[in-house]
């Protein structure tokens, strides 16, 4: 299940400096838990530098990633809630998602849970919506229950 995946990965920010920074921070409880080595941070920032802004999946909402190669030691996932949006390139993001996966595998069943939540147009509309990391995690914690 999702929260499952998610427990103690998820944090609330208000407001954040810029694209690089929300990714930093939202990275922050998969380095705390060895999840992910600095490099990997550095990975997914390089990547945007050259590829642009392929991590924004839908309206809102982005799930910045790198190869397994480049710092995974394991798999996880972890969410960053901002208040105020951060500029993704044209697009206001709210919603941070950062995936890790020590092979090329082992994501596929977080994969596919967040791919339900993403298409999941009023879950996004209440994820935004939600102003205190409380509101962020029951709703995380009851998605599918």
């Amino acid at each position: 299940m999702l929260w499952e995946s998610l427990d103690g990965n998820i944090q609330l920010e208000e407001v954040v400096k810029n694209w690089e920074e929300s990714i930093r921070i939202a990275s922050r409880p998969l380095l705390e838990k060895g999840i992910i080595e600095e490099r990997y941070v550095a990975a997914m920032i390089g990547n945007i530098e050259k590829l642009g802004f392929f991590v924004v999946l839908r309206e809102h909402l982005a799930m910045p990633h790198a190869r397994p190669e480049e710092g995974a030691v394991d798999t996880g996932i972890s969410f960053l809630k901002l208040n105020t949006p951060v500029k993704y390139g044209d697009e206001d993001i709210y919603l941070i998602f950062v995936l890790a996966s020590k092979d090329t595998e082992s994501h596929t069943g977080i994969l596919m849970e967040l791919a339900d939540l993403f298409q999941d147009d009023e879950m996004i509309e209440k994820l935004i919506k939600a102003d205190n990391l409380e509101k962020v995690n029951e709703i995380i914690r009851n998605y599918k229950n």
